[in-house]
């Protein structure tokens, strides 16, 4: 079975066929890729300590896994609410 077709679904808008970042199947393999490198980041943390840390919690184990996590939630959160300022629906630029 060939999973490469060229349903209109597939497509650009210009015609193009996505990149193999767009692909639907490619998404789990994404997301899986990134949770296997986000554990061995988190577990290098045992074998390394910052000898620049300037606060004590950057001592603290994956500190920089978790810091990074509540950093970007924070960020999807704060850009909602910048939604109600700007007044567009997350898909206006889909129409």
């Amino acid at each position: 079975m060939n999973h490469s077709s060229n349903s209109p679904t597939d497509q650009t808008p210009e015609g193009d066929s996505p990149s193999w970042f767009e692909r639907p199947e490619n998404i789990n393999k994404l997301i899986i890729g990134l949770l296997i490198a986000c554990a061995i980041v988190t577990l290098a943390d045992l074998f390394y300590t910052n000898p620049h840390a300037h606060f004590a919690i950057e001592s603290t184990f994956a500190f920089q896994s978790w810091f990074g996590f509540v950093t970007f939630v924070v960020v999807v959160y704060l850009g909602k609410i910048l939604r109600w300022f700007v007044q567009r629906d997350e898909d206006y630029y889909d129409r």
